[in-house]
C-alpha cells in the first residue's frame, strides 16, 4: 500500500507530458495549439478527441469523456484510482511512500520473489525449447508458435532437482524457493522440485509480474493440474489467468469466463483474446469484481458436464451480487471450449457467442429439470418457482419481455404470472425510500475554504446516485485537487453498484488506505448536517470550477515570467490566449454569484 496525497498527484501532473502519454495509445496530429486523434473510447472515423498540452487535459467531443492523465490511464488501462496513480508513478520514476505496515524490507522481499518466479519461468521456457515431448504435446493441442511464445509456456523436466539446482546456483535461498512452492521437502527431508515432467503455464498479473504457475501433467498423471499455492505475492481469489493479455490487447467490449488455462489459450490461439479463467478455485467475489470492471458484456462458458453446469449457477449468483447480468454460452456434447473449437472451429464458437442465453433463461432451464411438466402439479410448482426468478428482474420492460416469453412457451396466463410477481414484489418493498434530488428551501451555506467546498460537494455526491450523476456531468474530476476527495469521488460508482451504506463504503476506503479516519469522520459529519438543495450543489460546483481556474491562472502567470520573448514566442501567445479565456470564464462565474 502506498501513500497517495496532494504532493504525489501534483508531481504526476508536473512530470507526465499528456501529449506524449496519450500519444502512446492514440495517433495524435497537431491542430493549432492542441492535438487531435480518433477517440480510443468509442468508434469514430472523424477525429473528435482533443488533447491540450497547455492545460494538460483531454476531451472527446464525440462521447464526452475527458479528464487529466490519471483519468486517461484509469479508462484506458482499466485501473482504479490508486492503481492508476501507481502506474503513472512507476512510469515517471516518482517514488511513492509506503505505509508503515509495508516497509522497505517487505517491499524488497516481494520484488525478490517476483524476480525468482521470473527466473523460474525463463528456465521452464528454455527447457521447453529442448523438449520434443512438450513441443509435441502442444502441437497436438494445435497451438501455434506465436501463442506458445505469447503465454511463455514452458516445461519442468522429469527431474528431482533441476529447478532447485538452477535457482540455488543463482544465489536464491532454499527458504525463498519453498515459500514460492517451487520446491518441497521429500519424506527423507531433502529439497525436491514441486513441478516435475509437466507443461508449465506462468500466471502473470496485469503488471506483467509472474506470480505463480499452473502445471499440466502428461497422460494419466495425477493430479492432472498442479497449481502454485497461496503466497505473499499470489492470491488465487484476487487474480485471474490472462490478466496481462487482457490489459494489453483486448478491446474490453466483452469478457468470457472459462474454466481452465487451456480454454483461455485455445481461444486466444483461435483469435479470441478476451477470455479469463479462475486459478484452480471457484469464482470469487473479488474475481467477479475484477471481471466487471474489465468489460461491458460478461459471458460464462464453463464445461457442459454436470460439474460445469453447477459451477455456472454459482458463478451467476456471484455476478448478480456484483450487479452483473452475465450471459451463458452453452456447448453441447459435454465439450469444453478447447474441445469445441477443435471440433467446430472459430466460426462455430462465434455462433455460440451470438446465441448465448441470459442468466434468467439458464436458471429457468435448470429449474425445469426438477419438475414433471406433464402433470398439473408439476407445471404449477414450476411456474411458481420460475415466477420467483422472474420477480428478481428490476427493469419492468425487461421483465415484461421475459414474462411474455415464458407465458407463450409454457401456455400459462400472462396475467396470472404477472399478478403473482406483483404479489412477491409487494412483500419486498422497503418501508422507506431515499429522498430524490429535488429543490428545498436553502438551509445551508457554501463553505468559503477550497478544501471545505470540495468535501461538501463530495458529501452531496454520496447522498444519492442521481445527485452524484448530476455533479459528475457538471464538473471535471480534476477540479478535486485534494487527493482524498478525488479518490472517494472516483470510487463512488462502486458504492452505488454494490448498494453499500455510506459508512461501510468509507470504512472500506479507509481499510484500503485511500482516506484516513479524520477525513472519513469529517465527511460523515457533513452528511449529517446537509440537506438536498440543487442551488447549493450548483454553487459548490461553480466554486470548484472557480478555484481550478484560479490555480490554472496562477500557473500560467508563473510560466509567463519564465518565457524568453523571442525563443518562446508561440508558447507565450498560447499562454496569453489561455489567460484571456480563463479571465472571461472567471468573470462569467462572478456574474452568476458572489464568491470569496
Amino acid at each position: 500500500m502506498y501513500v497517495i496525497n496532494d504532493d504525489v498527484l501534483n508531481e504526476i501532473r508536473d512530470r507526465a507530458d499528456i501529449v506524449d502519454l496519450i500519444g502512446e495509445y492514440v495517433d495524435l496530429k497537431r491542430s493549432g495549439s492542441n492535438y487531435m486523434g480518433l477517440c480510443p473510447f468509442h468508434s469514430e472515423k472523424t477525429p473528435s478527441f482533443s488533447v491540450s498540452p497547455s492545460k494538460s487535459i483531454f476531451k472527446c467531443f464525440g462521447c464526452g469523456v475527458g479528464g487529466d492523465v490519471i483519468t486517461f490511464i484509469m479508462k484506458k488501462e482499466n485501473l482504479n484510482f490508486p492503481e492508476a496513480v501507481e502506474f503513472l508513478a512507476d512510469k515517471y520514476n516518482i517514488r511513492l511512500s509506503e505505509y508503515k505496515d509495508e516497509n522497505k524490507e517487505a517491499l524488497d522481499k516481494k520484488n525478490r520473489l517476483y524476480e525468482i518466479n521470473r527466473e523460474a519461468a525463463m528456465h521452464f521456457l528454455n527447457n521447453f525449447k529442448a523438449s520434443q515431448k512438450a513441443q509435441l504435446y502442444l502441437k497436438n493441442r494445435m497451438l501455434s508458435d506465436k501463442t506458445i511464445i505469447r503465454y511463455g509456456i514452458g516445461y519442468s523436466k522429469d527431474s528431482w532437482t533441476d529447478l532447485y539446482d538452477y535457482l540455488t546456483k543463482l544465489g536464491y535461498k532454499e527458504e525463498e524457493l519453498l515459500e514460492l512452492n517451487l520446491i518441497t521437502k521429500s519424506k527423507r527431508g531433502n529439497y525436491i522440485d514441486r513441478f516435475r515432467d509437466r507443461v508449465m503455464f506462468p500466471i502473470i498479473n496485469k503488471h506483467d509480474k509472474v506470480i505463480g504457475f499452473g502445471a499440466r501433467g502428461f497422460g494419466d498423471a495425477k493430479p492432472k493440474y498442479l497449481n502454485s499455492s497461496e503466497t505473499s505475492i499470489f492470491h488465487k481469489g484476487r487474480n485471474l489467468f490472462n490478466m496481462n493479455i487482457i490489459s494489453r490487447e483486448s478491446t474490453r467490449e466483452r469478457i468470457i469466463l472459462v474454466e481452465g488455462y487451456m480454454d483461455v489459450i485455445s481461444l486466444y490461439n483461435s483469435g479470441i483474446n478476451y477470455s479469463v479463467a479462475s486459478l484452480g478455485t471457484s469464482l470469487t467475489e473479488d474475481q467477479a469484481g475484477i471481471i466487471k470492471n474489465m468489460a461491458k458484456d460478461i459471458y460464462i462458458c464453463y464445461d457442459s458436464d454436470n460439474a460445469g453446469i453447477n459451477a455456472t449457477s454459482r458463478a451467476i449468483d456471484i455476478f448478480l451480487s456484483k450487479s452483473v447480468k452475465p450471459k451463458i454460452i452453452e456447448l453441447e456434447d459435454g465439450l469444453d471450449p478447447d474441445d469445441f473449437i477443435k471440433k467446430y472451429g472459430m466460426e462455430g464458437f462465434e455462433n455460440k457467442i451470438k446465441s448465448a442465453i441470459s442468466y434468467i433463461e439458464f436458471k429457468i432451464k435448470k429449474l425445469k429439470e426438477n419438475f414433471n411438466l406433464n402433470e398439473s402439479e408439476g407445471l404449477s410448482n414450476f411456474t411458481i418457482e420460475s415466477a420467483k426468478i422472474l420477480s428478481s428482474i428490476k427493469n419492468p420492460i425487461e421483465r415484461d419481455i421475459f414474462v411474455k416469453d415464458f407465458s407463450k412457451k409454457y401456455n400459462i396466463s400472462y396475467n396470472a404470472i404477472e399478478n403473482y410477481i406483483n404479489f412477491l414484489n409487494r412483500n419486498k418493498i422497503k418501508s422507506s425510500k431515499k429522498e430524490k434530488f429535488k429543490v428545498k428551501k436553502n438551509t445551508n451555506v457554501v463553505k468559503s475554504t477550497k478544501t471545505k467546498a470540495q468535501e461538501e460537494l463530495l458529501s452531496y455526491s454520496l447522498l444519492d446516485k442521481d445527485i452524484y450523476t448530476y455533479i459528475k456531468n457538471k464538473i471535471e474530476v480534476f477540479y478535486f485537487s485534494n487527493a482524498m476527495t478525488r479518490a472517494v469521488f472516483e470510487e463512488i460508482p462502486r458504492m452505488f453498484e454494490n448498494e453499500m451504506e455510506v459508512s461501510d463504503f468509507l470504512n472500506l476506503l479507509e481499510k484500503n488506505m485511500l482516506i484516513d479516519s479524520n477525513f472519513k469522520e469529517n465527511i460523515l459529519e457533513i452528511i449529517k448536517e446537509i440537506h438536498v438543495n440543487n442551488r447549493i450543489v450548483d454553487d459548490l460546483i461553480k466554486t470548484l470550477e472557480r478555484n481550478y481556474l484560479k490555480r490554472e491562472k496562477d500557473k500560467i502567470l508563473g510560466n509567463i515570467e519564465k518565457f524568453q520573448v523571442e525563443e518562446d514566442k508561440n508558447l507565450l501567445l498560447q499562454a496569453l490566449k489561455d489567460l484571456k479565456d480563463i479571465n472571461l470564464k472567471l468573470n462569467e462565474l462572478k456574474e452568476e454569484g458572489n464568491y470569496e
